[in-house]
């Protein structure tokens, strides 16, 4: 499949999509690597769910390790109760070179790019993910910070350049309708603007509708770990379905799309 596009340089993004939202970045991972791209060997970029994606990729962690942490309870504003979640997974101190979290700091409401060799997993994923109302602020280097979807659901303009720009977009197309419309819209003019600047070939990931239709129509569904995990399956032949499709048109010119 596409083998020639195994060797080219690429960079991962991934968005913002509660519970559900981990586990599809978590059936991504698999799909590409599944596909000859290994995202533990390139830079990655995270935002709130994806804060806990891009450093379990660098890690080598799977779907396995995040149902052994059992169900997490949501909301849970208790000062550090996400950050527990987060060390029991990670380590408390262990940092992840070569990933990049965005989280939004307080008060000011300016979003924050974290490079991951410099603070742990667990506080870059505590606070990234902390969706205001559901869970508490977290501090990373003195900073305290909520949820980076609070700013930008994916922080593709943070992506660094390569030769293949690859987005993991959980909440886009037809899930929860014009919610997820609209971020389809905002992303996809994202995906342009880092295609004009870089010169790279992108490919954005969505759920399939057997995929949005199994999730529902009711946004907690997101927030759901154990119906989240559930789901992985399904989200892993999605995935497996659209890298085949969209890899075999970049390696063939005469079926490129010029669509993501």
């Amino acid at each position: 499949m596409a083998e020639s596009l195994a060797a080219v340089p690429f960079t991962v993004c991934f968005a913002g999509g509660g519970a559900f939202g981990i586990s599809w970045h978590l059936a991504v991972t698999a799909a590409l690597a599944e596909a000859g791209l290994d995202a533990a060997s390139a830079p990655l970029v995270g935002t709130s769910a994806g804060s806990w994606a891009a450093p379990a990729a660098k890690l080598g962690l799977g779907v396995d390790d995040f149902v052994a942490l059992g169900p997490v309870a949501v909301p849970d504003a208790r000062p550090g109760a996400l950050w527990r979640v987060a060390a029991n997974l990670f380590g408390e101190q262990t940092r992840t070179p070569g990933v990049t979290i965005a989280a939004v700091e307080l008060p000011r409401m300016r979003r924050r790019l974290f490079d991951g060799s410099l603070y742990p997993a667990a506080d870059l994923a505590a606070a990234s993910s902390a969706v205001p109302g559901l869970f508490a602020p977290h501090r990373v280097g003195g900073r305290l910070c909520i949820d980076g979807g609070v700013r930008s659901m994916a922080s593709i303009d943070a992506a660094p350049a390569a030769e293949m720009l690859i987005v993991s977009l959980p909440v886009a197309g037809g899930l929860f309708g014009p919610v997820g419309r609209s971020l389809e819209v905002t992303s996809r003019r994202m995906v342009r603007r880092w295609r004009d600047r870089h010169g790279g070939v992108t490919v954005v990931l969505r759920p399939s509708r057997e995929v949005s239709a199994a999730v529902g129509s009711n946004p907690r569904a997101l927030f759901d770990t154990e119906r989240a995990q559930a789901l992985y399956p399904l989200c892993l032949d999605a995935a497996r379905r659209r890298i085949e499709l969209r890899l075999t048109q970049l390696d063939d010119p005469d079926e490129t799309s010029p669509t993501t």
